[in-house]
């Protein structure tokens, strides 16, 4: 070998090594942001987020950040889904989604104003202000204003891809008109959301959940029976859903167990 190839082997060399501690946090933060596990996921964020205090404008790790960050915050309160009675606005979740959205709304802003065509990053986007605007409280966050900026980024999914995350841009619209007081509400809109999200993915237990709990709202024992019945029973989509699976279906059996007693 003369000394031009070995010196530019040596260079080549030199070169991997400088960059593959940053190449193996970038595939363990990958590898760790698909878990469903709330320690990995945790883990996953603070990796994308140490990429970003050297590259702020890798777009790839503000949506890696912004969607581990969701997916803790799923988990944790289980998607956040509106119960039959109520709401998961507990003391305890305000105060995981007071620390956690804004990290996560912080990213998904970015991923989605240079990705505007992405389902992933509109999506990512939908939930995070989800997140926050549930930290406000929801009495509170449409008195800040928070109600048209939630239904514009869920909108924005809806246009992009209805399918997108079995129909998740239409169930976002659904509970928020479900759950929004008078006259932000709209028991109607609720349900042509519902039913919308459910034609485009039929299978999903969170769709059948939705409409469970929207029919036991309205008092309708026969339709909620229905609903909460298959949600019991179907087994989870690969989606998000997958993160609060077991969660809805032990609350569709305790919302049937209920209906039952009535």
């Amino acid at each position: 070998m003369d000394s031009r190839r070995l010196a530019r082997g040596l260079l080549g060399l030199g070169m991997l090594l400088v960059l593959s501690p940053g190449v193996a946090r970038a595939d363990e933060a990958d590898r760790l942001g698909a878990s469903d596990r709330v320690e990995d996921l945790t883990r996953a964020a603070a990796l994308y987020e140490a990429r970003l205090a050297d590259a702020p404008d890798d777009v790839a790790a503000h949506l890696g950040a912004a969607l581990a960050l969701n997916r803790v915050m799923a988990i944790r309160t289980n998607g956040n889904l509106p119960l039959v009675e109520g709401l998961q606005d507990s003391d305890a979740n305000r105060a995981l989604w007071a620390e956690l959205a804004p990290r996560a709304l912080a990213h998904a802003r970015k991923a989605q104003a240079a990705m505007p065509g992405s389902a992933e990053a509109a999506a990512a986007l939908a939930n995070a202000y989800m997140f926050h605007a549930s930290s406000l409280g929801i009495l509170q966050s449409i008195l800040r204003g928070a109600s048209g900026e939630y239904r514009e980024h869920a909108t924005r999914l809806v246009n992009l891809d209805p399918a997108y995350d079995d129909g998740l841009g239409d169930y976002l619209l659904a509970s928020f008109y479900l759950v929004a007081p008078w006259p932000v509400g709209d028991d109607d809109a609720a349900l042509a959301h519902y039913e919308r999200a459910l034609e485009r993915s039929p299978q999903s237990v969170r769709n059948h959940y939705g409409l469970g709990v929207y029919w036991a709202r309205e008092n309708d024992v026969s339709r909620a029976r229905l609903h909460l019945e298959r949600a019991a029973s179907l087994p989870c989509t690969a989606h998000s859903e997958r993160l609060f699976c077991a969660w809805m279906k032990d609350e569709s059996r305790r919302a049937l167990e209920a209906i039952a007693a009535d």
